[in-house]
């Protein structure tokens, strides 16, 4: 038990402790995430494939809350198109492609104004445009579309023709629906030349639960390491084979090191029975100075002896 309290022994305990104390931490971290990515995916599995109820079912009014609960809601609504008033959200990639979202504003019959991410466009840049996007239906037309929750833009960052954020108030005015846009799915009758369609939801779950098992593992792998290199330096010293002074730290108190010369020690350096007279110099010098001989550990002893002969035989005695 001595060896676990050393100095060294108890740095390396609280090192351990520390270490897998932070691995437990970053296991709830990954946990937690994954346990909102299942909660996302079992909500777009609930809505994506749903009927379409009517879009005051769920927005009665133009500044109705709309919770995270209901994001990816199927909605169906009629009214008309502004479509010179569309714009592109830039930086809407599909499939690994750089592109854009094409919105227009959809002026909802009874009231309101439901910003539509109409479909999606190849390209890149800040001067995108939608000029060039296939025109949506004429006239009155009804739309069955996805409801996701408005984002918070910033006008510094938009033209003109494009936009970063999907801010409905921000792009249409007073008269949209502030906290939620329309994701399109159908519109009846259908355009002249449809746009490529938006991409559908992820519904992978990530690596988090992975995650999650290899910081637990880790920390685990922390403790029982140090446990096992504790049980094994003890073994070791029960067989004789390290001191337990020299196992509590790196450097003890009131031994005497001592260069050896190897060469010598393996052209003529043996073990004498007995005491060397190098030792019996050292003990000799001990009685003049009246000092006490130190305990010397029995490992150490068998150590010292050859390093006497070694120096013996370079001494030439």
């Amino acid at each position: 038990m001595k060896l676990l309290f050393s100095r060294r022994w108890l740095q390396y305990f609280a090192f351990a402790i520390v270490a897998a104390l932070v691995c437990g931490l970053l296991a709830s971290w990954q946990n937690d995430r994954r346990a909102n990515r299942d909660a996302e995916i079992e909500r777009i599995e609930a809505h994506y494939g749903a009927p379409a109820v009517p879009l005051d079912e769920v927005l009665p009014s133009t500044d109705a809350p709309f919770s995270e609960d209901e994001e990816w809601t199927h909605v169906q609504a009629t009214g008309t198109y502004r479509t010179d008033e569309s714009v592109v959200a830039r930086n809407r990639p599909k499939a690994g492609s750089a592109g854009y979202w094409i919105l227009v504003p959809f002026d909802v019959q009874g009231g309101g104004t439901l910003l539509v991410a109409r479909g999606w466009e190849s390209g890149s840049g800040a001067d995108a445009s939608a000029a060039e996007a296939p025109a949506p239906p004429p006239g009155e037309v009804t739309i069955s579309a996805w409801l996701r929750p408005a984002q918070e833009g910033d006008s510094s960052e938009n033209t003109g023709e494009s936009v970063v954020a999907v801010d409905p108030p921000l792009i249409v005015g007073e008269e949209a629906y502030a906290n939620a846009y329309g994701y399109l799915d159908s519109e009846e009758p259908p355009p002249a030349e449809p746009l490529e369609a938006l991409p559908e939801p992820n519904t992978d779950p990530g690596s988090h639960l992975s995650y999650t098992f290899q910081w637990i593992t880790f920390g685990i792998m922390i403790l029982v390491g140090v446990a096992y290199a504790a049980k094994r330096e003890r073994a070791a010293i029960r067989r004789g084979e390290r001191d337990d002074e020299l196992a509590e730290d790196s450097v003890v108190d009131g031994v005497e090191y001592v260069v050896v010369d190897k060469e010598a020690l393996k052209a003529g350096g043996v073990k004498r029975p007995g005491r060397s007279q190098a030792a019996a110099r050292k003990a000799a010098l001990a009685a003049n100075l009246g000092m006490e001989p130190r305990k010397i550990p029995r490992s150490r002893r068998r150590e010292q002896e050859d390093e006497d002969a070694a120096l013996d035989s370079q001494l030439g005695v």
